[in-house]
């Protein structure tokens, strides 16, 4: 397999286990590969061989073909469609856990209406439980800082010490 090819299939599979909202150790768990395979897949390195991504295609329904084309988009309810898909085994309980907040943010809160008017910390966490989900106030603030070309920050008005948040248009 050539370098460019493993390129876009690493880019593909975290890009996939990203809207899965599981870090690289559960996504490992699911698809029974160790943490240090999903690393080496990922970063495109040397080592793995294509049995290892035939494991990933059982567990998400993508062929190697799909993985490996340049223009792959994955299902925007991946997530749900895996957890529904699994419901009945036990083993895939990491499914339904609480994700890593970055999926919570860019496929929850940046895919709702909930975001468009200007929000505080706490009540994007508030709009998270509702999900089942918990998240530290300051983790929430963390992930939104960072993605301030998709977000506008604006100090609170009235409280000192605190920022609104508000998805651009």
């Amino acid at each position: 397999m050539s370098h460019n090819s493993r390129k876009i299939i690493g880019k593909n599979i975290k890009n996939l286990r990203l809207a899965l909202g599981l870090s690289q150790l559960n996504f490992g768990t699911l698809v029974e590969l160790s943490k240090a395979t999903i690393v080496n897949i990922e970063g495109a390195k040397n080592g793995y061989n294509l049995n290892l991504i035939d494991k990933i295609s059982d567990f998400t329904g993508y062929t190697l073909s799909q993985l490996s084309n340049e223009d792959f988009e994955h299902d925007s309810l991946i997530r749900e469609i895996l957890i529904e898909r699994y419901r009945n085994q036990s083993y895939y309980k990491i499914l339904e856990a609480t994700p890593e907040i970055v999926f919570a943010v860019k496929y929850k809160l940046f895919g709702s209406d909930f975001f468009k008017s200007p929000k505080q910390v706490k009540e994007i966490k508030e709009f998270f439980e509702t999900f089942g989900w918990i998240y530290k106030g300051t983790s929430i603030s963390n992930v939104l800082k960072r993605r301030k070309k998709e977000i506008t920050i604006t100090h609170h008005p009235t409280k000192s010490n605190a920022n609104l948040y508000q998805k651009k248009i």
